[in-house]
């Protein structure tokens, strides 16, 4: 239970789903984790990050909550300068926060919520990287995990936003693996599959399969290996949760 003991791991979108599933297995294997997403839900679900942070703290792990837009850059430059003044080093990130626009024809979206969806998708990842990894540079390692989506590669979902933004998100994932390799930090994408998550279950649609997808925490495992990585040993690939112990994570 000790594999990222001594790590600091930064989780956006983490005040629920996917992202707080992540935080706390990362404190159980150790790992300082900073919870971060907005104070508010847009759509109006359930969480916060300061209530990630009190469930890891009290399983006994360590968590710090910050408040912060990804698709803000004063306010991502903020949370690092603060997590770097609590910690002192940022070793993994794992870019999750996201906004999902489906079941809508493309012009059903308006400019701004277009706008918005790759605001948090595309340059929220940009902005954290662009601010994290120079302190990876200077250590000569870190993970960077990006949270991507069979919608990139799949025109069939009706989606034409989202699907957009994750296939833009995988590119600049391994395009920035290779960027930094010399460095030694690595950058993959972890395609997570479906789950039984706040935001599915407010999806009409996804209410088909509901049955065989899975909870969020099933990711932890995979997301925990991910962390581990480095440029020597595992960057710039696209990797299937469902897949974790047979192609990959061994």
């Amino acid at each position: 239970m000790d594999k990222m003991k001594g790590l600091v791991a930064i989780v956006t979108g983490s005040s629920r789903g996917l992202g707080r599933a992540i935080a706390t297995e990362y404190s159980r294997e150790g790992a300082k984790v900073v919870a971060c997403a907005r104070p508010n839900s847009p759509t109006k679900l359930p969480g916060t990050v300061e209530q990630t942070a009190k469930e890891i703290r009290d399983q006994g792990g360590e968590a710090l909550a910050i408040a912060c837009d990804v698709s803000d850059e004063d306010q991502v430059q903020a949370m690092v300068r603060q997590v770097m003044d609590h910690y002192g080093r940022i070793d993994v990130l794992v870019n999750n926060a996201g906004i999902m626009i489906l079941g809508e024809s493309f012009l059903d979206i308006d400019t701004a919520r277009w706008d918005q969806l790759m605001g948090v998708n595309v340059r929220g990842a940009y902005l954290t990287c662009r601010y994290v990894l120079p302190i990876m540079m200077e250590e000569r390692r870190g993970s960077i995990i990006n949270i991507g989506s069979l919608a990139a590669s799949d025109p069939r979902i009706n989606g034409t936003a989202y699907c957009s933004s994750k296939a833009a998100l995988h590119v600049f994932s391994q395009c920035l693996a290779e960027d930094v390799r010399e460095y030694n930090v690595a950058v993959n994408i972890l395609d997570p599959g479906s789950m039984k998550s706040e935001g599915s279950s407010i999806i009409p649609w996804a209410q088909h399969d509901w049955h065989i997808r899975v909870e969020p925490a099933v990711v932890g495992p995979s997301a925990v290996y991910l962390a581990l990585q480095d440029a020597q040993s595992l960057t710039g690939q696209l990797v299937l949760r469902r897949e974790f112990g047979e192609t990959w994570g061994f």
